[in-house]
């Protein structure tokens, strides 16, 4: 049959030397954020059809975070914005071969050789308990990355050939630990108009609080927020009088919270410092007013009140590094409409009135922080927070361990015939008329 004649097809499916080159990493840790003090395991797998002879296998973890910051000394152009890019780490380990970086005198020595069939070389990656930057991609912003791949190297007549294996990103978070226990932020803000509006002359107060702050990324947090329409103090007049028959008229119509992304940039261009700030939206709710009707959640009063809960997003981590620092704030905003006034019915027009607060977010739950349950440097054992210090190894530069083996994995070798799973497969890809 079809089948019989692929399993006893005795010649090899390529004839390339190189069959195969490739970086195994498996989906549990390479699908999995890392953290601080976790290990990455993986492997490389190289299959070669005929003895090659080869310099090296080696593997890079690399390290790497980009800026993009305006040079303020070239006043003639507002996009003169420039990447400024920062090496966090850069490890490089030899697998298999010469390791010249031990022994120098090994260039003029006899080359290894690869035998045919598939060699498979594992490693382990030991990430040290230091707060490296969180991985983010923001376009034109910034962006931190941390990558794993292998290179063969070959000698070559004028030159080594180099082959590379696909390039593996590690999504990688530090620790955040809270700085203080969990509270109610208490909130009490007046806001006032800007006299371009036809509501210049109302201020809008926000009362209320949101709880259980610090807060850890993907919890929900209650806020309980009254919003209120009143007469700024500042525009009474003689014709205060009017105003004050216009404040019934002036509803808040929506009332919105927003989480706010807030990165700020350090670069260093042609010797001096330079500073750029970016905000971004990642997060935003519609407070639906109390005792509303099913669906709606507009308001027509003077007040608007809300209570409930909001479910923070996931990927929340702040951080600082030198050149790169990201912090959370949260935006509330009213939207107020003058109902007295045609124009305003005509063209829908809407008066923002916004205020601004820090956002503390941690990775490491307040509710649960001591000094037992993180085996960290603490010399206190109270479960005060306020009383306990950061460890300093947090702060310090070390850089990953990178080692041969180091998990259950052993080195294997299969030779190159049509048992080896790389022969099967490529010959499955040569006949799939067969499949």
């Amino acid at each position: 049959s079809k089948y019989a004649s692929l399993a006893t097809d005795d010649r090899p499916p390529t004839t390339d030397r190189v069959a195969e080159f490739i970086l195994d990493i498996p989906d549990g840790i390479r699908n999995m954020t890392q953290h601080p003090g976790d290990v990455i395991v993986g492997s490389v797998v190289v299959t070669v059809t005929k003895p090659t002879k080869a310099l090296r296998i080696k593997l890079t973890f690399l390290g790497q975070q980009r800026v993009y910051v305006r040079d303020m000394s070239n006043q003639a152009s507002l996009l003169n914005y420039t990447n400024v890019d920062y090496t966090i780490f850069d490890k490089q380990l030899t697998l298999w071969g010469r390791d010249l970086g031990k022994d120098d005198t090994a260039a003029n020595g006899p080359l290894e050789t690869l035998q045919p069939g598939t060699m498979r070389v594992p490693f382990s990656i030991k990430i040290p308990r230091v707060n490296y930057p969180s991985s983010i991609k923001r376009e034109k912003t910034c962006r931190v990355r941390y990558v794993i791949w292998a290179i063969l190297e070959r000698p070559g007549t004028f030159m080594d050939h180099t082959i590379l294996t696909d390039k593996e990103e590690i999504h990688f978070e530090p620790i955040a630990y809270p700085t203080r226990p969990r509270e109610a932020l208490q909130i009490n803000n007046t806001i006032y108009g800007t006299l371009e509006t036809s509501t210049a002359h109302i201020a809008v107060v926000v009362t209320g609080g949101i709880v259980q702050l610090p807060a850890v990324a993907g919890d929900r947090v209650a806020y309980q927020l009254e919003a209120r329409t009143q007469l700024d103090q500042r525009s009474v007049t003689n014709s205060g009088n009017q105003h004050l028959a216009d404040i019934n008229q002036c509803v808040i119509r929506f009332m919105r919270v927003y989480i706010v992304e807030r990165l700020k940039a350090r670069g260093l261009i042609k010797g001096m410092d330079h500073t750029q700030a970016y905000s971004k939206d990642i997060h935003a709710v519609t407070l639906i007013p109390t005792n509303s009707k099913p669906g709606k959640v507009s308001n027509s009063e003077s007040v608007y009140s809300s209570n409930g809960h909001i479910r923070l997003p996931f990927d929340m981590c702040p951080f600082d590094s030198k050149q790169l620092e990201r912090t959370y704030e949260l935006r509330i905003e009213c939207d107020v409409v003058d109902k007295s006034s045609l124009l305003d019915k005509m063209t829908r027009q809407k008066s923002t009135y916004t205020m601004h607060m820090p956002l503390e977010i941690c990775t490491v739950s307040p509710d649960t922080f001591d000094a037992a349950a993180y085996q960290n440097a603490y010399t206190n054992e109270s479960l005060n927070i306020s009383s306990i210090a950061l460890p300093p190894h947090h702060k310090a530069a070390a850089e990953p361990k990178v080692a041969v083996g180091g998990w259950e994995l052993e080195r294997s070798f299969i030779k190159w015939d049509r048992l080896n799973p790389t022969w099967v497969e490529l010959a499955r890809k040569r006949n799939t008329e067969y499949i």
